[in-house]
């Protein structure tokens, strides 16, 4: 088998896939890219992406993959040594499938709505409204999550998938996720616990993940 090639930058969606072949232990090559010097829309990274976006997996055969879902619960199946995702036959990976999807079209949205929202209105009077929107948003659902985690730290109790990793990246880049008193209360436990396993804590530093 040859490698994979995950090109990735810090700060994005590209890190839950990083954990996911870390922990599946298979060949694989980091392609990191600045986005600040604008890596995303050279030429040779639009041959890869035409979309210009991150992450994006190229698989051993040369297929491309973007999505960091859709990545993370193929890595699942091709790969289940990783332990990050239940197989077919366990009963709970229903569950897991349902509230990464809801990550991944709703917490992530939210987040983009609130560090980007001038991609979300023609109108430069909304700006704001839909970056309160967006917070309002995503404190909800975030609150949703948490309350089918409960006492967790994780979705599954003791037992951490993909998804747990998944939501501490998003939980880490709301903006009251900053040290002291005022830090982001919701999804904390489940940041930490995800922080402190050993297939995670080598690259959370690699990625600038936020304290929690």
């Amino acid at each position: 088998m040859s490698e994979y090639s995950l090109y990735w930058s810090k700060s994005s969606g590209a890190f839950p896939v990083a954990v996911m072949l870390r922990a599946a232990g298979v060949p694989h090559k980091m392609v990191r890219l600045t986005l600040e010097e604008g890596d995303q829309h050279k030429a040779d990274y639009l041959k890869v992406n035409p979309r210009g976006q991150v992450p994006t997996l190229v698989l051993p055969d040369g297929q491309v993959m973007t999505e960091s879902a859709a990545i993370c619960l193929y890595l699942g199946d091709r790969h289940p040594e990783s332990g990050l995702l239940p197989g077919l036959d366990d009963p709970a990976r229903p569950q897991v499938m349902r509230w990464l999807v809801f990550a991944a079209t709703q917490l992530y949205e939210d987040d983009l709505r609130i560090y980007y929202p001038k991609r979300y209105t023609s109108d430069p009077a909304g700006i704001e409204a839909v970056k309160q929107a967006a917070l309002a948003a995503f404190d909800r659902n975030a609150g949703m999550v948490q309350a089918a985690i409960g006492e967790g730290p994780f979705l599954l109790g003791q037992r951490m998938t993909i998804l747990d990793v998944y939501l501490a990246m998003l939980a880490s880049w709301h903006p009251k996720a900053e040290p002291g008193p005022g830090r982001f209360p919701v999804l904390r436990p489940t940041s930490e616990a995800v922080r402190a396993d050993p297939r995670v804590s080598p690259l959370w530093a690699d990625f600038a993940m936020e304290e929690i």
